[in-house]
């Protein structure tokens, strides 16, 4: 994730606001925003849904909202002759086989500095940061490949990965960041 999609850590943006008891759509636009990225999405990965958001123009992308960037991805998906062409993607099972895994819960690991042209879901602030394996979190293909493909490929091991929110942000902050990263995306510390 290397454009101004990648907030995460930034300073000047203000809270995030949460309407936990709010409706799920604010105006009716956003509900047929939303029905319209079902047939799309059929033959695409969410990987690469998100991609296409992702190479939204920066002040396009800083000005629209959550659907209005979601409008923008399913336009940008359903001109795109490949993808036009396409069967629908078949979809991983959601209990794909378990695999051997290099990382052991427990198990310190640095993340790798994925800077890429292409989609990757490894958000900046944890580049090179070192933290602890929680958990195995699942086998499922490679976000950064479906995202390029928009099919879903070999799968690969995801981590729950732990660090110290005063690792990442400063010693005022007293919390826990977890994120969920490839096998591919750490390293041995």
């Amino acid at each position: 994730m290397d454009g101004v999609h990648d907030l995460g850590g930034m300073h000047g943006f203000g809270p995030v606001p949460v309407d936990d008891d709010g409706p799920g759509f604010h105006e009716p636009w956003e509900a047929r925003v939303w029905a319209l990225s079902g047939p799309v999405m059929q033959r695409t990965t969410i990987d690469r849904f998100r991609y296409s958001i992702e190479r939204m123009a920066p002040a396009a992308y800083l000005t629209s909202s959550y659907f209005g960037r979601w409008l923008q991805a399913i336009e940008t998906l359903a001109t795109d002759p490949e993808l036009l062409a396409r069967s629908p993607v078949t979809r991983p099972a959601p209990n794909l086989p378990p695999r051997s895994c290099r990382f052991a819960t427990g198990e310190r690991v640095r993340v790798r500095n994925a800077v890429t042209p292409e989609h990757t879901r490894v958000p900046r602030y944890l580049r090179r940061q070192t933290g602890t394996v929680r958990r195995v979190a699942c086998i499922w293909p490679d976000p950064t490949r479906s995202a390029a493909t928009g099919v879903y490929g070999e799968p690969v091991v995801h981590y729950t990965v732990a660090f110290a929110a005063a690792d990442l942000f400063g010693p005022d902050t007293d919390h826990v960041v977890t994120a969920d990263l490839t096998e591919t995306d750490l390293e041995a510390v």
